[in-house]
């Protein structure tokens, strides 16, 4: 146990960040599995002071309903990226819309800022930042039921330092995949697990090198294809780990040639975020269990713990 308040909402896909001390999950889905609509989308950011003992989670601000977004920190700033709306009721046909939107929150002012959009509607994908800019990876376009869907095999950067940048296409993905986890480490961009748009869930972990601008093969998580789906990875004390359905956690190997599996959650959770709230503590934060449902309370991975 994190010693944290459990979320106010139990949320699955949704995004979150931490910045100066402040844990903020934005968005998500808070139904039952596999029914979406407007009702049960969250427009709600949340965040919870994380160096007050006694804190509860407050909404700060509000914006449009969305799940399948990313959520990421920049300097003492959130980035909003992407995620879809579900315009339908509760029991009418399903109207899910990948949105392009993207917008930044400032703390300090509480409110929203507009960023330029993504070139394209874009859901189930995840980002990552690296130096000033920030890399959108996977996902689809959703224009009404999931059956009609476009799968993206683009991913785009930002520079979030230039008011005036674009969003510019990064080298071409050689996969098509959502559902993924990505993270920033060691100079490279990690796309982790997900589902193809063809085949199934995965546990390939595909690298890009900025530098180059090149792709290059990782190694695979270790498990099932199913492993790979609805993970969160992120970065702590030098080192990358990846939290997984199927309730391990796994932390890239010194050479970056294999997977050390270092604990084991119980419960497993997926479509959760892990973040890091310090150089040796990982937290986790909603997701759901297939046999449990969903979950509000807050998990810690004590890094120095693990061997």
């Amino acid at each position: 146990p994190s010693g944290l308040a459990d979320l106010p909402e139990e949320l699955t896909s949704f995004g979150a960040a931490f910045v100066n001390g402040t844990i903020y999950a934005y968005g998500g889905h808070t139904g039952s599995a596999h029914s979406y609509s407007t009702e049960e989308q969250s427009n709600r950011l949340w965040a919870l002071d994380t160096t007050d003992a006694d804190a509860k989670w407050e909404t700060v601000a509000t914006g449009p309903r969305l799940q399948g977004l990313a959520l990421v920190a920049h300097g003492d700033r959130l980035v909003r990226i992407g995620g879809f709306t579900a315009v339908n009721d509760i029991g009418e046909e399903h109207d899910l819309q990948s949105q392009p939107a993207v917008a930044s929150f400032d703390p300090k002012t509480k409110s929203w800022t507009d960023l330029p959009a993504l070139p394209e509607g874009r859901s189930s994908l995840d980002a990552a930042v690296l130096g000033d800019t920030v890399y959108v990876f996977g996902g689809w376009s959703l224009n009404g039921e999931s059956e009609d869907s476009t799968w993206h095999q683009t991913a785009w950067s930002l520079d979030l330092n230039n008011p005036d940048s674009k969003w510019q296409p990064v080298a071409t993905p050689p996969f098509q995949r959502r559902a993924i986890s990505v993270a920033a480490h060691d100079g490279k961009l990690f796309v982790v697990g997900g589902m193809r748009s063809e085949g199934g869930p995965t546990t390939r972990v595909d690298v890009y090198d900025p530098s180059s601008k090149t792709w290059s093969l990782g190694p695979a998580l270790p498990g099932s294809g199913m492993a790979g789906f609805g993970s969160s990875a992120f970065a702590a004390g030098n080192r990358l780990y990846v939290t997984t359905l199927d309730g391990f956690v796994h932390r890239l190997a010194g050479d970056g040639e294999a997977w050390e599996t270092v604990a084991q959650v119980e419960p497993a959770r997926f479509f959760h975020r892990m973040l890091p709230t310090s150089d040796d503590r990982l937290v986790m934060l909603g997701g759901a269990n297939m046999q449990e449902g969903k979950f509000s309370s807050i998990d810690a991975i004590q890094i120095g713990d693990l061997k």
